[in-house]
């Protein structure tokens, strides 16, 4: 049954996407269309629930679908072009990649941000009017973060009936998968060869890095006769991420006689607390493995959405007449348009995106042709005007995260970035060498390794600090520059009227790919309890008690709960109340803290918490009653504790007691209801 579900449900979403892409494709390229469809669908939407939520709308995907197979009727001989057909197969195989990684995990567990993910899209689950109330902090409005890509996977949930987990793994899958499809397009524009094409994209989608070839020269791993399958499953996964996390974490690790000579180990820090700096690369690629719905994953999106339009405004711009055709207006407007989506998608990368834009439109005048102005006026003044009632709210709520340079004791070492970034670096020397026949790729060299090296000499001032000064600027910056400089600089080489370019290209290419070995490993060790369960709950509701309670609070009564504080971050609090669409009293405090500015009373309120579930607060029912708490939840962590019947005789005048198992008195799983 739930693949029946799975099929009728990537099938409703598939038959919506073609009648987007039809829609546009009378003026755009298909994945142009289908991304382009989609933002302004998304955007709009967006923009029209700050002034009034729409609540649930899942009555409307019956009629959304008889005007999909309306378009696709009025446009059936579209389906036969096989431009068109060519462009849906390439979405399709890089959705079934996608699907494929969710599938086999699906489970959204907290580790990175994929918690915190399902928190910021449970906040737009409802449909509320915006900003809606935070669900990690009753009484609070959710208006501190850039979560557009969140609220698109709340959009796309309520508009099709979707659990909240299902909604979000099938929305990291679209999103992606409209990235790699615009990325082939822009491939597509330069590169003849389908196997040359195909390896910049695998380059691409596998997510591995200059260092990627080279780590087993680098750390030899102990083997043991002994070793358990635990342990193999550890190292796999810890292969995974050294590509990304090799500068400051992996290279700890160094122990082989070359890896010691390029890297002899420091015997004295600089000075007396100096850390070796963290500093990320999280590709494109990588985010399949690291599985979070993150705005990295919305940055990658519009960063190759931009360098579509780019390359195919370069590509048609030859063969029309006259240059402010109808067609080069719409490049420039949905380039420009890119901007202010990206302010509230993924607002560390805003200023790379303007500076691209920048970079063209420089360009464009240096080449003398054609810059419509209104088309880029009409395209970020629409994208502001529909972000501003968001911005109203958010840009008072912000963090205030200065800009400053990068301290000489925290530059990163020349020889580590060299080794993470050498394929980039050679792809720009290649793809320079095309300057007359191509004049876009100076463009494109220039701008990213520009943005590049400012990322060497400034970073964003967050409250990370010692190793982790750097960590986020580099993370989120590093990341989306080398995808956009990857794919740049990798199809304008292979490209080149020079066999011995397009060559050493092609071999460049197979050093981030050869993550695939690493990737293979990781997967075959992969346990399969939680296969296809897309809802993303089934390691949490594996637990029959658990599984009763969360079925339970599905069915119950709008209302906040309380779960025990267990720990300040990255733990299972909060778990009851997001896989069954309730409300949280409070969230993970550090978090929580965090984004309301360092409120004092948040990590009050984190104490009371902890005396709540040990006995100790004074006046307990008071206490709830005060924060309009409706369900108090006893689960596995409390389960032992031995003071049930103490806490119990605290709320019993106004709690009703709802077992889910009893073992003994000192042994109970269940839920407080406020009567």
């Amino acid at each position: 049954m739930s693949v029946i579900y799975l099929v009728l449900s990537i099938g409703l979403l598939y038959l919506h996407l073609v009648g987007v892409t039809l829609l546009g494709g009378r003026w755009l390229p298909s994945p142009i269309a289908r991304a382009a469809g989609v933002l302004l669908v998304t955007m709009g939407f967006f923009f029209i629930e700050h002034f009034i939520g729409l609540g649930t709308i899942n009555w409307f995907w019956p009629l959304s679908t008889l005007a999909a197979l309306g378009i696709i009727f009025v446009h059936r001989e579209t389906l036969k072009i096989p431009d068109f057909q060519r462009a849906e197969w390439v979405f399709l195989l890089a959705f079934a990649y996608g699907l494929c990684w969710k599938m086999l995990v699906p489970d959204i567990y907290p580790s990175s941000e994929r918690v915190t993910d399902l928190y910021f899209m449970s906040n737009y689950f409802d449909g509320e009017t915006l900003p809606p109330p935070d669900h990690w902090y009753a009484g609070h409005r959710f208006n501190f973060y850039y979560a557009f890509q969140h609220y698109g996977a709340a959009l796309l949930g309520r508009w099709f009936g979707w659990q909240i987990g299902f909604a979000l793994n099938i929305s990291f899958v679209l999103l992606m998968a409209m990235g790699l499809a615009l990325a082939w397009d822009f491939t597509a524009r330069f590169v003849r060869q389908r196997a040359s094409r195909a390896v910049l994209i695998l380059a691409l989608a596998l997510g591995g890095t200059g260092v990627t070839p080279l780590l087993g020269s680098l750390v030899e791993e102990q083997q043991s006769e002994a070793q358990n399958q635990a342990q193999t499953a550890a190292q796999s996964t810890e292969r995974m991420w050294a590509s990304a996390r090799f500068i400051g974490s992996y290279d700890a690790r160094i122990n082989t006689e070359l890896g010691l000579k390029l890297f002899p180990q420091s015997a004295e820090p600089p000075t007396p607390k100096w850390e070796p700096r963290e500093l990320p690369l999280e590709n494109f690629g990588y985010q399949y493995f690291l599985g979070d719905y993150h705005p990295p994953l919305g940055g990658f999106f519009l960063l190759f959405l931009m360098l579509a339009i780019i390359g195919w405004g370069q590509y048609a711009g030859a063969t029309e007449t006259p240059p402010h055709s109808q067609k080069t207006a719409l490049q420039q407007f949905f380039l420009a348009f890119t901007v202010p989506a990206m302010l509230v998608t993924n607002t560390w990368i805003l200023p790379m995106q303007a500076c691209l834009l920048l970079a063209w439109v420089v360009w464009r005048k240096w080449q003398k042709e054609a810059v419509i102005w209104g088309a880029l006026i009409a395209g970020a003044g629409l994208g502001f005007v529909l972000i501003y009632p968001f911005l109203s709210g958010f840009a008072a709520n912000t963090l205030q995260t200065p800009i400053r340079w990068v301290r000489a004791l925290d530059h990163t070492e020349p020889l580590r970035f060299l080794l993470l970034m050498w394929p980039v670096l050679v792809l720009f020397a290649l793809a320079a060498t095309e300057v007359r026949r191509r004049p876009l790729v100076l463009m494109f060299v220039f701008g990213f390794a520009v943005m590049m090296a400012l990322g060497e000499f400034v970073w964003v001032d967050d409250p990370s600090a010692g190793r982790f000064e750097r960590t986020n600027t580099t993370m989120k910056w590093w990341g989306w520059m080398w995808s956009g400089a990857l794919l740049s600089s990798g199809a304008l080489a292979l490209a080149s009227g020079r066999l011995w370019v397009r060559s050493l290209a092609f071999l460049v290419l197979c050093g981030p790919i050869a993550y695939a070995i690493p990737t293979a490993q990781y997967l075959s060790q992969l346990p399969l309890t939680s296969f296809g369960r897309l809802d993303g709950s089934a390691w949490f509701v594996r637990d029959r008690p658990v599984a009763a309670a969360v079925n339970w609070l599905k069915q119950a009564p709008r209302g906040i709960v309380l779960e025990n504080w267990q720990g300040d971050a990255y733990n299972n609090q909060t778990l009851y109340a997001l896989n069954s669409g309730q409300v949280s009293l409070m969230g993970w405090p550090s978090h929580v803290s965090l984004w309301h500015s360092g409120a004092p009373e948040v990590w009050a309120k984190r104490q009371e918490i902890i005396e709540f579930y040990k006995g100790i607060l004074p006046e307990p029912l008071n206490w709830l009653l005060r924060n309009n708490v409706r369900y108090v939840v006893w689960g596995h962590t409390e389960r032992n504790a031995g003071n049930w019947q103490q806490v119990h005789n605290g709320l019993a005048a106004r709690y009703d007691w709802h077992p889910f198992v009893v073992q003994s008195p000192n042994d109970r799983v269940g839920i407080w209801v406020r009567r």
